[in-house]
């Protein structure tokens, strides 16, 4: 939570530094979406599934002026990692892509075999090496 806390601080740094009025309304909506993540986190609601909602923001606009708000990104991406880790952690392999939406993909790479696939959505699920050697044995 303290590294969310920290995006959005970083944020509100960034608007005061920026010199382009688009690049400060663009992070004063960037603001507005992390806000509620904030609250939830604070009284224990997850935010797995919003998160992706956030990138997606992130991802399909662009900042003018990328310098002032360079913190504000990389304590999210820290913040995104570290929430995904500790959510992931506690689930079981199928929650993780059900989780992920990747249950299709998953039964489609093992249906073809395709051991590069099953490897790659097994890391996106954050599967340790020992366990994604066991999995593979198993369908491949």
């Amino acid at each position: 939570m303290n590294l969310l806390a920290e995006t959005i601080l970083e944020f509100t740094k960034g608007i005061k530094e920026s010199k382009h009025p688009e690049d400060r309304k663009l992070a004063a909506e960037y603001l507005s979406a992390l806000a509620p993540l904030l609250a939830k986190s604070v009284i224990a609601e997850d935010i797995f599934h919003d998160l992706s909602a956030i990138e997606r923001l992130f991802g399909s606009t662009w900042l003018l002026e990328q310098q002032p708000f360079e913190t504000s990104f990389k304590k999210w991406r820290e913040f995104k990692k570290q929430y995904e880790g500790m959510s992931l952690s506690a689930m079981t392999v199928n929650e993780r892509l059900a989780a992920l939406d990747l249950s299709e993909a998953f039964a489609e790479a093992c249906e073809k075999k395709n051991e590069k696939r099953i490897r790659e959505i097994l890391k996106a699920l954050l599967i340790d090496e020992k366990s994604i050697s066991s999995i593979l044995s198993k369908y491949l």
